[in-house]
Parts: structure tokens; C-alpha cells; sequence
């Protein structure tokens, strides 16, 4: 039976039970299931909306996600990791950006007025009109957090017929760090969590004492253990998981280490880390291997070892990446490079995700 996730409350509903409400020219506001259309009516004799309504928290359900069995991609990290900046530069390269340039047939739309306002405010204006740093997240005890909703769409070939259309629509929740970090807004989160099909931690090398000592970066915040978070990472996964506590967890994540624009000497000459992104219509699963064992072997080397250890005894499929959303460090809390917005395998997770989920091929495995 067909089912469906609501990307407001992360309740699951059998697509037959979701419900429809009365349309403007009717007096009453009532919801009722399909099923109870009477010669497409509602029970007031009226016609009804065509969106369909989540039957636990009211809000509208769009056709597309509805249609498409939208993905709940979850983005996690500790405070100054650069969460908000990574969605805001990801929704942009893929728009218009590099990654259009080598996914050419790909489109990317912003789904719902709600995310085209909430993305045009909260990361286009601020990141590329008034070139400053995107408003840290605010913790879900203060605010509920409103999804980021895109449709990905893919051309797909017939050998008989037109051309067909596949959309892969994707949901984003940005949490605040505080919240990981403090075990704050913890039903909230373990939903957010629950519902997700893919989580992609974002790693702070600045929360490293080594590193940050050894780059001379400074940070708002004190610091974040990000062993810490990968704990409670996990921790939050198993409170409603179906798997015992003997095995590993089933949710593909994606582990990046973000700013490397500021690590870039802490690499050799041929590392992968120095060499661009090679996922060129396709995702290259050798680089993406490359680069896995890089970052591995640098966190082993400049953190922690016992975060690696304590990843393949909890994960079942994981992946190690390194980036820059922004490809050069803002000057102060207000303004950015005046080089403006270069990011560097800013879009290597996604399409990992992507590439997982079927949307788009892989090559290179080894």
C-alpha cells in the first residue's frame, strides 16, 4: 500500500487516507477522504479543493510530492558547520550554477510558494545579492521549522513514445545545532530524523581544537565534540527504528567535512580534495571512493580516530566527502569574500543521494 510522509509533521498516512476540504464557495470548512466524494462533491454538494490535506496537521500536500513519493533528505551538524549556507549555495548550483552546466537535462524548481518566499528571503538575497553570511537556524523550541521543498527532474528516453519526465522531489529540514548538541526539541527532531531517507552530517573542522589552533580560525561558539554529534545522531535514529540495538542502522549518511578552502595545505599536491569534482552526468563512484578514504584518513590523522570506528559500528552504508559552500571564508559575521560565492564539490553528497536512490546513474564502481 502506497504511503506517504508529511513534510510538515513526518506523519506517514496511506496515500488512500489523506483527505480533501472544502473549496472557497462552500460555507463549511470540513476535511473528509476521497472516498467520500459524492459525483466529485463534497458532503455539502460543493466542489472541493484539489490538494490533498494531511489528515494529522491540516497543511496542504502538493501533487508533485504527493505523486512522486517525495525524498526526506535530513541535514545535520553542530552550530557554525555551515548547514543553512550549503542548502542555500546547493539550491543555486543546481539552478544555474556549475552543476546545471554538467547535468544539462536536469532542472531544479522550488516547490510551493511557501519554499520560493522562504528560499528568495532566507539564502538567494542574502548569499548572492547582499553578499553577507545566511541567519544561523533557530532552535525548534522557538520556531517550527519550515521545509525547503525543490522538485529535481530528470529527462527519461523511450524506446516507443515521447519523451517522460521523472521528478525526484526533495525535502530539506535545516535543524539548529543547538538542538544536537543540547538534546533540545527532542520529539521534533527524532521525527525529522525518523522520516528521513537520507541524513547528511555536516562536520566543522573549526570545532576541532587541532585544526582550528593549526589554522588560526575562530568561531562564535565554543566548541562542539563532533564525535558528540554523531552519538547523538544515532542515539535520536533508534528511538523509533524498527532495528535492534545489535545492528547497524539502514539510513544512507553522508559525512562532510566542510571549509576545506581553509585546509587545502593539510592536503598533498594529488590529493583528490585538490583536484575538481569529476561527476559529469553521472556520479563518479571512483572519485567519490577517492575522496571517501581522503577524509578518513585525515579525520583519523587530525581528530579523532574513535569518530571513524564509532561510524562503521553504527551505519550500515555511510560516505566520507570533503567541500566549501562557500570557496573562501566571510571576512566578518556580515560580509563575505569579495570574490563572491565559489563553492568547490559543494554538490557531492546530493548526488551520492541521488545516485542511491536511482535518479541518476553511477559510474566507476570498483
Amino acid at each position: 500500500m502506497a504511503t506517504v510522509k508529511c513534510p510538515y509533521c513526518w506523519a506517514t498516512h496511506r496515500r488512500a487516507d489523506l483527505q480533501l476540504q472544502c473549496g472557497e464557495r462552500c460555507e463549511e470548512t470540513a476535511r473528509f477522504r476521497t472516498r467520500d466524494l459524492k459525483k466529485g462533491r463534497c458532503p455539502h454538494g460543493n466542489l472541493p479543493q484539489t490538494r490533498r490535506v494531511c489528515p494529522s496537521c491540516g497543511r496542504d500536500l502538493l501533487r508533485e510530492y504527493v505523486d512522486s513519493g517525495g525524498r526526506n533528505i535530513a541535514i545535520i551538524g553542530s552550530s557554525d558547520s555551515g548547514k543553512s549556507t550549503w542548502v542555500g549555495v546547493l539550491v543555486h548550483e543546481f539552478q544555474r550554477g556549475q552543476v546545471s552546466t554538467r547535468f544539462p537535462a536536469m532542472s531544479l524548481d522550488l516547490l510551493g510558494e511557501a519554499s520560493r518566499v522562504r528560499y528568495k528571503r532566507d539564502f538567494d538575497t542574502p548569499l548572492f545579492q547582499q553578499s553577507r553570511p545566511v541567519t544561523q537556524t533557530a532552535s525548534a523550541l522557538r520556531t517550527t521549522p519550515e521545509p525547503l521543498m525543490f522538485s529535481l527532474r530528470f529527462p527519461r528516453q523511450r524506446r516507443i513514445g515521447p519523451v517522460s519526465v521523472a521528478p525526484v522531489v526533495t525535502v530539506f529540514y535545516d535543524t539548529a545545532g543547538e538542538d544536537v548538541a543540547r538534546a533540545q526539541a527532542m520529539d521534533q527532531l527524532i521525527s525529522y530524523l525518523d522520516a528521513a531517507e537520507g541524513i547528511i552530517l555536516l562536520l566543522d573542522p573549526l570545532q576541532m581544537p587541532k585544526v582550528r589552533e593549526l589554522v588560526g580560525g575562530t568561531a562564535k561558539t565554543r566548541f562542539t565534540d563532533q564525535l558528540h554529534v554523531v552519538n547523538r545522531l544515532s542515539e535520536l535514529l533508534r528511538e523509533r527504528s524498527r532495528t535492534g540495538v545489535t545492528k547497524l542502522l539502514r539510513t544512507p549518511l553522508a559525512i562532510a567535512l566542510t571549509k576545506i578552502d581553509l585546509l587545502r595545505d593539510m592536503f598533498s599536491a594529488d590529493s583528490p580534495l585538490r583536484r575538481p569534482s569529476s561527476h559529469d552526468g553521472y556520479y563518479d563512484d571512483e572519485d567519490g571512493q577517492d575522496v571517501h578514504e581522503e577524509v578518513r584518513a585525515w579525520l583519523n590523522r587530525w581528530y579523532d580516530s574513535a569518530f571513524d570506528r564509532t561510524v562503521v559500528n553504527t551505519f550500515h552504508t555511510y560516505r566520507y566527502f570533503g567541500l566549501s559552500a562557500l570557496g573562501a571564508p566571510p571576512l566578518d559575521g556580515t560580509r563575505l569574500s569579495p570574490a563572491g560565492v565559489h563553492p568547490y564539490r559543494l554538490e557531492d553528497p546530493m548526488l551520492w543521494l541521488l545516485a542511491r536512490f536511482g535518479a541518476i546513474k553511477t559510474k566507476g564502481k570498483r
